[in-house]
C-alpha cells in the first residue's frame, strides 16, 4: 500500500492524471494506477475526488485550459499587431491543432473525438473565441458585415477540425504541406474575401 501524504491542492493529482490519460488513454485510467504514480493509496485521492470520473473531468478540463492558453498565444499577435491581418490567426489554430493530435493524440479524443466533456462547453474555448472575436471586431472597418463573418469564421473552424481529424483516423496521410494547402484553402474561400474589411500593412 503506498503511504499516505497530504497535497497542498488538486494540482498535483491533475497533473499525473494528464500524465496517464496522455499515455494509456481513457479506457485504461484507473485511480489505482493514479495512486501508485503519485506514491499514495487509492483511498487517498478520495479526499480530494469524488470518484473516478470527477478526476478525469478535472484532468480534461485542466488540459483544455493548457491547450487554449497556448492556442491564444499564438493567436495574439495576429490580433495585436496592424501588421498582420487578424483572420490569419484562425490558420495558425488550425496548424497547432493538428500539432497537438500528433503530439498528445490521447488527450486529443479525449477532448475532440469522445465528447466526455464537449469542448464547445468549456470556459477556456469559450473565452477564446469571445477574447479573439472582440478583438477582430475591434479592428474591423464595417461594423454591418459582423454577423456575417463570425459565422464564416464558425464555419472555417469546422472545417479545420474536419482535416486534422481525418490526419488523427488515417484517412489522410500526415503531411503538413498538403494540410497546409488544404487550410489556405478553406481560408482563402470563406475568410480572404473579408480581409479587405480590415486595415493593415
Amino acid at each position: 500500500m503506498g503511504r499516505e501524504r497530504l497535497f497542498a491542492d488538486k494540482k498535483e493529482i491533475i497533473d499525473a492524471a494528464i500524465e496517464l490519460l496522455s499515455e494509456n488513454g481513457y479506457e485504461s485510467f484507473s485511480t489505482r494506477k493514479l495512486a501508485r504514480r503519485l506514491g499514495v493509496s487509492p483511498m487517498t485521492l478520495y479526499n480530494y475526488f469524488s470518484s473516478r470520473n470527477e478526476i478525469i473531468e478535472a484532468a480534461i478540463e485542466a488540459a483544455y485550459e493548457r491547450v487554449f492558453e497556448e492556442f491564444y498565444n499564438d493567436l495574439s499577435s495576429y490580433l495585436e499587431k496592424e501588421s498582420f491581418c487578424p483572420l490569419c490567426g484562425f490558420m495558425e489554430i488550425g496548424k497547432k491543432l493538428l500539432l497537438f493530435s500528433r503530439e498528445k493524440p490521447k488527450i486529443y479524443a479525449l477532448v475532440f473525438i469522445m465528447n466526455i466533456m464537449p469542448y464547445r462547453e468549456q470556459p477556456s474555448v469559450q473565452r477564446l473565441f469571445g477574447i479573439t472575436l472582440s478583438k477582430v471586431r475591434a479592428r474591423l472597418t464595417a461594423e454591418e458585415i459582423s454577423q456575417d463573418l463570425q459565422n464564416h469564421i464558425y464555419l472555417f473552424m469546422l472545417l479545420v477540425l474536419a482535416l486534422v481529424q481525418n490526419v488523427y483516423n488515417g484517412n489522410s496521410s500526415y503531411d503538413i504541406r498538403a494540410f497546409e494547402a488544404n487550410l489556405r484553402i478553406a481560408y482563402n474561400q470563406l475568410l480572404k474575401p473579408f480581409e479587405k474589411y480590415f486595415s493593415f500593412a
